[in-house]
């Protein structure tokens, strides 16, 4: 299911915000966004945000209350689960957006 126009923009805006957060944090951050450095895919899917700082990198995925548990968010957090899990230095973290 994909969002609705309003769900896009609350789902961008939280990308934003977060991206935002992490670089006053000095990470380097790749995000799914217009005008923005693309994280890589990770077994086909792309994940919103991908944060880096000393040897760790972050994986973030940003749902809206619209698209959570979409067969879509099922096939990320496996995915992004799965890559977590083969390193120490690997993390993913998923944000629900309150609307």
């Amino acid at each position: 299911m994909s969002r609705s126009k309003k769900g896009q923009a609350e789902h961008d805006r939280e990308g934003r915000k977060v991206a935002n957060e992490y670089l006053k944090k000095g990470y380097k951050v790749l995000a799914d966004l217009p005008n923005q450095e693309q994280p890589d895919t990770v077994k086909g899917v792309r994940p919103d945000l991908s944060v880096k700082k000393k040897g760790h990198e972050t994986l973030i995925e940003i749902e809206t209350p619209e698209s959570v548990e979409s067969a879509r968010d099922e096939k990320q957090k496996k995915a992004f689960k799965q890559w977590s899990e083969k390193s120490e230095h690997r993390h993913f973290k998923r944000i629900i957006t309150e609307e």
